[in-house]
């Protein structure tokens, strides 16, 4: 009988009259002095911007502040100043520098937020802290917030950098902007999606540019590099705004404008217009294109329940075993149809699931997070004592829930209506990784004994082992050979199928051990689900972000 095999690189899925996102654009007002106040509203509104910002420190500042504040378009509520920006100098008068920014922030009408750019020289990481502490504590007084501005070349460069700083005062009105064009300054180009993850929970502002891929020295304040039109360089700016997509940004972008020496009407024009289109390309693509929709998929699980197949994505474009609430849970319907993208949001990184009755229990970062199918709620989330990579989860007819544990070569045992207890915890496992509930005995995929964590690298080959429910007896399938480095298990009439994620490969095995190549030639091959009335497999790919059905009785 002829082999069935169906990658599957897209599907169709129902997107709502929406582009994500805040499709409202602000922009930074640098080289419009030939301009007055009112004809730059004039020209934002007659654009399609929402508001503008820019520097508010001295009286001439803020008299500006107030002229736009008094324009035609802002008295109509067409636009508005979210954000103004104050630099920090500490080399300058202290007693000065405070009274300057304390007469900005009363300045300030309601909803329009402080930014903060803290100057390189005299800076410390105290002076920081004692200045943000004094600024929220202000701010607080007000209902203002403090936004803290990473600028190339000075005492905070990048939002990582500026992290430590919101994680450590516990401020509630501390927040943070990523700026496209000073995060390539600090070479993160390559690794926005990572940076704003760990940016989310405190990103209000984002701003934009078109850029160049390639950086000049900035010691002369060029930024003609980084700072562009929209629609001008060869960087592509849709990675920034799939970013913000990705992370479901809520705040406000603004276009930065620093340098740019084209008429304002025509580079501003060009880029509203390219910003419109970003923003709804992205969207279609990520809620349209399976490749956005998964993001490094790990597990793929049949409820014959609810008739429905879920993916776990461990989220930001790695294997990562972080906390960074950046996973989630993939509905599909039997057909692999999108039916929810992201139907549990949340998680860190979630890897193996099982279910039992109504239940989905889904292996993530030291927990066990139980999901209520039917309201598609997660119920709670239970601690796995000590664990460090929770990885496959298996349930029994009477709703026993093991867990495997890679890195300790632990597997956890949750009885129905006690908690989670360590079932075995032995060396002789062999970094466990995908589990099978196979009558009374459960089947351990194995790894193979890790020697480098961070690259997943062992000195031999997983197997397949065997533990008695029971007398948790631990045997080897067969004679134990070294056979792959496994991922997942499932076991279809009298074989076990195995996927060897380094190999890329389908393998078949008998109970005495045998082993025989199913399908090959495929990239990091991770845990498969089995329907097992039809015989159908799904396995994600996990570097293509896709999955393959396979259907079994065809062989």
């Amino acid at each position: 009988m002829e082999k069935i095999l169906q990658v599957f690189c897209f599907t169709i899925s129902i997107v709502a009259n929406t582009q994500g996102i805040d499709k409202s654009l602000y922009a930074f007002d640098f080289k419009m002095d030939n301009m007055s106040i009112d004809e730059r509203s004039e020209l934002f509104s007659e654009l399609g911007y929402s508001g503008t910002t820019f520097i508010v420190k001295t009286d001439k500042q803020r008299e500006k502040l107030q002229e736009y504040l008094k324009t035609k378009a802002f008295t109509a509520g067409k636009l508005s100043i979210p954000v103004v920006y104050f630099s920090f100098d500490f080399s300058k008068n202290s007693e000065n520098e405070n009274k300057l920014w304390r007469k900005t922030l009363a300045a300030l009408p309601e909803g329009t937020d402080l930014w903060v750019i803290i100057l390189k020289k005299d800076a410390t990481r105290e002076k920081t802290l004692a200045l943000l502490e004094n600024m929220t504590t202000e701010a607080q007084k007000l209902n203002k917030n403090i936004v803290i501005y990473p600028h190339d070349n000075c005492f905070i460069e990048s939002a990582e950098e500026a992290i430590p700083y919101i994680e450590e005062l516990k401020a509630p009105n501390l927040y943070l902007t990523l700026h496209l064009c000073h995060e390539l300054r600090a070479g993160n180009g390559n690794r926005l999606l990572d940076v704003a993850i760990k940016s989310a929970p405190y990103l209000k502002f984002a701003s934009i540019s078109g850029s160049n891929v390639t950086m000049f020295n900035n010691d002369k304040g060029n930024w003609s590099d980084a700072i562009k039109p929209l629609d001008k360089g060869d960087y592509d700016v849709s990675k920034f705004v799939s970013v913000l997509q990705k992370i479901k940004f809520q705040g406000k972008t603004m276009l930065h404008t620093f340098g740019i020496e084209e008429a304002p009407k025509e580079h501003l024009s060009r880029s509203i217009k390219k910003w419109n289109t970003l923003v709804d390309a992205t969207y279609e693509t990520l809620n349209n294109n399976l490749n956005n929709i998964l993001d490094n998929p790990e597990n793929a699980y049949w409820d014959d329940v609810s008739k429905t197949w879920f993916i776990s994505s461990l989220g930001g474009e790695k294997v990562t075993i972080e906390k960074d609430g950046y996973g989630w849970l993939t509905r599909l319907n039997e057909n692999g149809n999108v039916i929810s993208n992201r139907w549990i949001e949340g998680l860190d990184a979630p890897t193996g699931m099982a279910s039992y009755k109504n239940l989905l229990y889904v292996a993530d970062r030291g927990v066990l997070v139980e999901i209520d199918i039917s309201k598609g709620k997660i119920i709670r989330k239970i601690n796995l004592p000590n664990s460090e990579f929770a990885n496959d989860v298996a349930s029994t007819p009477n709703g026993d829930i093991y867990v495997s544990d890679t890195f300790t070569n632990t597997i956890y045992k949750l009885r129905k209506n006690k908690n989670v207890e360590v079932f075995i915890k032995d060396d002789v496992l062999e970094c466990p990784n995908g589990l099978w509930i196979d009558g009374q005995h459960l089947i351990v995929a194995t790894w193979g004994p890790m020697t480098n964590r961070a690259t997943f690298e062992t000195s031999r080959k997983g197997t397949l082992m065997r533990i008695n429910l029971k007398t948790k007896e631990i045997k080897p399938v067969g004679k134990g050979l070294p056979i792959a480095n496994f991922d997942g298990v499932i076991k279809y009439g009298n074989f076990y199928y195995g996927t060897d994620w380094t190999g890329g490969r389908l393998l078949k095995i008998s109970e005495d051990g045998n082993v025989e190549e199913v399908i090959s030639g495929f990239s990091q091959f991770a845990d498969l689900g089995i329907n097992p009335k039809k015989g159908i497999i799904m396995i994600p790919e996990m570097s293509k972000n896709r999955f393959i059905f396979f259907n079994l009785k065809s062989l």
